[in-house]
């Protein structure tokens, strides 16, 4: 008896990193990335400082096949980040997708890639600092997260509220699950996260972060375009004896089990 099955689950090898930094804050994103996926290339592009808006533009449609791309966004202008093309990305499915952003009333299409990742209203707020919760205390993005509290690093802070059409709240504003409140969420691919709390900001940062990453990643490998077979061997000796085995894996085809 042999089954065929596709390779496990690989590391990620290209992700672009668009964010903002200041006095310590924003660099956890970058930082997360690299002791998660040491052998990744990790491509870090900062609006605050440098303005590296344009530099990010040209590697995101620069030919390489980027597997989780991400956008912090906090600080610097994002009105010449190229929405359209990572609108045209999502819809298409190319990569996995976080984004955070302070500016989606811009007038660069931010509003139009929040829509589309499931997000029908946004509400952008700043001072006073006022609570999050899980929402969702169960889900792999809050393992191990017990202090969701943040702070202002000194140049404003502006997070954001969300009204859902189909992403799915993690977290939130409000102690439970509340329309127009929402914080984290998952975005209607099923693996990209759309935030409204800035992560930078968060006591935990490195912990949300690894969290977020693994989640986004965890089955997405499963789904690319280079397969490979797991060859298992049973052998039956006589007397045959017979037992109904039922294996449980969690794949998207294209797979296949061969049986001889």
């Amino acid at each position: 008896m042999v089954l065929c099955l596709p390779a496990l689950a690989q590391d990620p090898a290209n992700i672009p990193i668009y964010r903002d930094s200041y006095a310590g804050y924003g660099d956890t994103v970058d930082t997360a990335a690299q002791a998660l996926w040491p052998s990744a290339n990790v491509e870090d592009y900062t609006g605050e400082p440098g303005s590296r808006q344009a530099a990010f533009n040209t590697a995101l449609d620069g030919g390489t096949d980027w597997d989780i791309v991400v956008l912090e966004c906090w600080y610097a202008s994002t009105e010449d980040i190229n929405w359209a093309s990572l609108l045209t990305h999502y819809n298409d499915g190319d990569f996995v997708l976080y984004v955070s952003n302070w500016q989606w009333a811009g007038s660069a299409g931010q509003s139009a890639l929040g829509n589309a990742m499931g997000v029908s209203a946004f509400s952008t707020f700043g001072t006073p600092i006022v609570d999050h919760y899980a929402w969702d205390a169960g889900h792999d993005i809050c393992s191990g997260v017990t202090d969701w509290s943040w702070a202002n690093p000194g140049l404003g802070i502006l997070n954001c509220k969300f009204t859902v059409s189909d992403a799915t709240p993690v977290t939130g504003w409000t102690a439970s699950s509340s329309a127009g409140q929402a914080g984290i969420c998952v975005a209607n691919d099923g693996r990209s996260v759309i935030s409204g709390y800035t992560l930078a900001y968060t006591a935990q940062a490195d912990v949300l972060w690894t969290n977020v990453y693994s989640f986004m990643w965890e089955d997405t490998s499963l789904e690319r375009d280079t397969w490979a077979g797991i060859t298992i061997r049973v052998t039956l000796q006589k007397p045959y004896q017979f037992r109904i085995i039922t294996v449980s894996v969690s794949v998207i085809p294209p797979a296949s089990i061969l049986i001889r």
